[in-house]
C-alpha cells in the first residue's frame, strides 16, 4: 500500500476529498445510482438547497461529485498516484450542509500509463454516474459534464500556473474524443473549451449549458450562465 504523504491528503482536502472514515455519513456513491438511494439522495438534497425537481437536485450533486473528479485528476497530475477503489468505497457525508466525499486509505497506486488512468477515471468514476442521473433525473448529459468540466478546468488553470509538467498533457487527453469512446461519440470537455487555451478559458469563463442553478429560490443566473444577457 502506497504511504500518502500530507501534502497529497492536503491537496485532496481541497477537493473535499477525505481520507478516513468520516462522521455524518449518509450513503455512498454506488448506492445513490439506484432508484431508492437516488431517492434519498434527492431528498437530502431538497432538505438542503429547496431544489424544485429531481433535474436541479441531479445538477446539485453532479456540482459536489465534480469535485471528486478534478481531485482525482489533480492528485495524477501532481503527485502522479491514482485512486482505485471501487464507487461502493466512496462514501457522502455533509458538513454545513454541503456534500462531501471520503474514501478508505487502500486503493491509491502509482500511475502507469497517462492515457489509460485518465480513461479509466473516466469509465469508472464518471461515464457511470453521469448516465444514471441524465438518465433517472431526466436531464441532459452535457449539463453534468459541465458541471464537473468547470471543477476540471479550474484546477488545470491552476496547475499550468504553477508550470506543472504534466498538466497540459493530461487536459489534452481529455480534449481528444478518442479518449471518451464508445460512451461518446465527442470530448463534452472539448466542446466546452471551444478552442480556447486552458487559461484563456477560465479567465473569459462562460458555460455552453445552463446547469439549473437558478431554479433555486432565491437564487439568481450565475454571471457565467448561457443565458444572462
Amino acid at each position: 500500500m502506497l504511504k500518502l504523504d500530507e501534502k497529497l491528503l492536503n491537496n485532496l482536502e481541497r477537493f473535499n476529498v477525505f481520507v478516513g472514515a468520516q462522521e455524518s455519513t449518509f450513503s455512498s456513491a454506488v448506492d445513490v445510482l439506484s432508484d431508492s438511494g437516488s431517492k434519498f439522495l434527492f431528498e437530502k438534497i431538497y432538505s438542503m438547497t429547496d431544489a424544485p425537481t429531481n433535474a436541479v437536485a441531479a445538477s446539485v450533486y453532479l456540482r459536489r461529485y465534480g469535485f471528486f473528479i478534478a481531485a482525482q485528476l489533480h492528485v495524477m497530475c501532481e503527485h502522479n498516484i491514482l485512486w482505485t477503489g471501487e464507487l461502493k468505497d466512496i462514501s457522502l457525508f455533509t458538513n454545513s450542509d454541503t456534500i462531501l466525499f471520503s474514501i478508505p486509505s487502500d486503493g491509491f497506486r502509482n500511475v502507469q500509463n497517462r492515457e489509460e488512468d485518465i480513461r479509466f477515471i473516466l469509465e469508472k468514476y464518471g461515464h457511470p454516474v453521469v448516465t444514471y442521473f441524465s438518465k433517472h433525473a431526466k436531464i441532459s448529459k452535457l449539463i453534468l459534464w459541465e458541471n464537473i468540466w468547470g471543477y476540471v478546468l479550474w484546477m488545470y488553470s491552476m496547475l499550468l500556473q504553477e508550470s506543472s509538467p504534466s498538466a497540459q498533457y493530461d487536459l489534452t487527453v481529455l480534449l481528444e474524443d478518442e479518449t471518451w469512446k464508445p460512451a461518446m461519440r465527442r470530448s463534452p470537455f472539448k466542446q466546452f473549451i471551444k478552442n480556447q487555451e486552458a487559461l484563456d478559458a477560465m479567465a473569459n469563463y462562460k458555460r455552453t449549458t445552463c446547469c439549473l442553478y437558478k431554479e433555486l429560490p432565491n437564487t439568481e443566473q450565475c454571471p457565467y450562465c448561457p443565458l444572462a444577457k
